[in-house]
C-alpha cells in the first residue's frame, strides 16, 4: 500500500507536470523567451521530452521495491539494457530527425521500458501487481488530467501578454493538479482522514 500510495503521489506531480508541460509547449515557451521562432523550433521537441520524463517518474518506483526487498538484479540488468538501447536510438533519430527524432527516442524507450521491463519486474517480485498498478496508480490520474486538456487542442492559448500566459497556464496547471490529485485514492483517503 505505501509503494502504490507512493507512485499515486508521483502520478499527480509528475503527471500534471508533464501532461500541462506537453500540452502547453508553444505558449510556455512563448511566455518564457517571447520569441516565436524559438517557440516554433522548440515546441515539439519540449512536449516529447515533457511525456517521456511523466512516465520516467513512475518507472523508477520498481527500483524502490527492489531495494526494500534487498535484490537490485532486476534493476541493474533493466538500466544495463536501457542504456544498451537509449543511447544508440538517441543518436540515430537525432543525426536523422534532429531534436523531434531524440524526443520520439526518449518517449518511446522510456514507454516500453515501464509497460515492459517494469511489467516483467512486478511478475517477478509481487505477481499480479503490474495491471492493477499501472491502471489504478498511473492511467486513472493521467487520463483525468488529459481529458481536462484535450479542449486547448482546438482552442490553443493565444494571449499576447506573457505574464498574463503565465497567469493563465498556472490557473489550468493547478485546476490539472487538483482533478489529478482528486484521482489518486492515496490523496482522496488522506483527505477523507483529515477533513471527515
Amino acid at each position: 500500500s505505501v509503494y502504490r500510495g507512493a507512485t499515486q503521489i508521483v502520478s499527480v506531480v509528475a503527471g500534471s507536470a508533464g501532461i500541462c508541460i506537453a500540452f502547453f509547449a508553444k505558449p510556455l515557451l512563448y511566455a518564457w523567451t517571447g520569441d516565436q521562432a524559438i517557440t516554433h523550433e522548440a515546441a515539439p521537441i519540449l512536449q516529447l521530452y515533457a511525456l517521456g520524463n511523466a512516465i520516467l517518474a513512475v518507472s523508477a518506483f520498481p527500483y524502490y521495491l527492489q531495494y526494500a526487498l534487498g535484490n537490485l538484479r532486476y534493476h541493474l540488468i533493466g538500466n544495463a539494457v536501457t542504456v544498451i538501447t537509449l543511447i544508440p536510438a538517441i543518436i540515430w533519430a537525432a543525426s536523422h530527425f534532429g531534436g523531434v527524432g531524440a524526443g520520439w527516442a526518449w518517449l518511446g524507450i522510456n514507454a516500453a521500458y515501464t509497460v515492459l521491463w517494469v511489467g516483467y519486474v512486478h511478475k517477478k517480485l509481487e505477481p499480479g501487481l503490474h495491471v492493477k498498478w499501472f491502471i489504478n496508480d498511473v492511467l486513472k490520474i493521467y487520463l483525468p488530467v488529459i481529458a481536462l486538456l484535450i479542449p486547448f487542442i482546438y482552442w490553443p492559448l493565444s494571449i499576447e501578454n506573457r505574464w498574463l500566459l503565465f497567469g493563465v497556464m498556472g490557473i489550468i496547471g493547478c485546476a490539472a493538479l487538483a482533478l489529478s490529485s482528486l484521482s489518486a485514492e492515496a490523496v482522496r483517503t488522506k483527505l477523507k482522514n483529515k477533513f471527515g
